[in-house]
């Protein structure tokens, strides 16, 4: 009994050090890294790979949720209606004053109809999630049938990845306390709620160094690993489609009965096989 209660102490102790924090809590802080140097370079490149995938997913109706609610993801987009959901208003404007419909509303319970939008973006959402599966539940139940689903991730197999195992022994920033979630499991989580992953990518191959023009000058790493399709890109993003198995109609019992007497509309009376 002694023991147990000791597990439960330390467990709870090792998710208050290094949990995943609340929304609002890690929001601001990715927000300031992603104006670093070199958040600013990890963010160029997701908007490249955002860019070439958009442009080929069409619909009505857009849903952006990002850890960082000012950013506007969504120029490649084609799509006319677009939707910028945040669980609390921010002082800051989205960048470029970009007219996205605001929408106030926690990410795990969506006050939109079921089955009503076309494509929806998560960006870093699931890595700062403290219940990704219920976020991706709520996300299957809002897309349409043949809905697509944009999720950019942070990749641990890398050498950002290794950056933040570190990082999270010395300091408490909410930037370093993610999920960690690999590409093969979220592609698991993802088929359990109907959605089928259909295309995969990786970038930013330059290791997670801080200076700029260090970064800049090994700009020719992301051209390489690119080509090569190398695995250990700083971040992943993957498609996902949403399958819904039709309905295999049956021939209900009743329709077996005997066919009625032409003209008369009566069933006609069936001797045993023993008269």
């Amino acid at each position: 009994m002694k023991s147990s209660k000791l597990l439960r102490r330390i467990r709870v102790g090792l998710h208050h050090r290094f949990g995943v924090l609340s929304y609002k809590r890690s929001a601001p802080d990715v927000a300031n890294w992603l104006q670093t140097p070199l958040g600013a370079a990890f963010l160029a490149e997701q908007r490249e790979c955002l860019e070439r995938h958009l442009q080929d997913l069409f619909g009505y109706h857009l849903v952006q949720m990002s850890i960082a609610p000012e950013l506007d993801l969504t120029p490649g987009s084609r799509i006319s209606h677009k939707i910028n959901v945040a669980p609390h208003r921010e002082g800051k404007h989205l960048e470029g004053g970009v007219a996205l419909s605001p929408l106030i509303s926690s990410y795990q319970s969506l006050p939109l109809p079921s089955e009503s939008v076309d494509l929806v973006i998560l960006h870093h959402l699931l890595d700062y999630s403290q219940a990704p599966h219920q976020l991706l539940r709520e996300v299957s139940r809002v897309l349409i049938p043949r809905g697509h689903l944009v999720i950019v991730g942070f990749n641990p197999w890398s050498g950002f990845g290794v950056m933040r195992q570190v990082a999270r022994l010395f300091t408490r920033r909410p930037l370093w306390r993610h999920q960690s979630l690999r590409r093969g499991r979220l592609i698991d989580w993802l088929q359990l709620v109907d959605l089928q992953p259909i295309a995969a990518e990786r970038g930013f191959y330059r290791p997670p160094i801080r200076h700029q023009g260090v970064l800049e000058r090994l700009h020719w790493v992301e051209r390489w690993g690119k080509k090569l399709q190398c695995p250990g890109g700083g971040f992943y993003t993957i498609v996902a489609c949403k399958e819904v198995a039709a309905a295999i109609p049956m021939k209900p019992a009743w329709d077996d009965r005997p066919e009625p007497v032409p003209g008369l509309g009566i069933n006609p009376l069936r001797r045993d096989r023993n008269d």
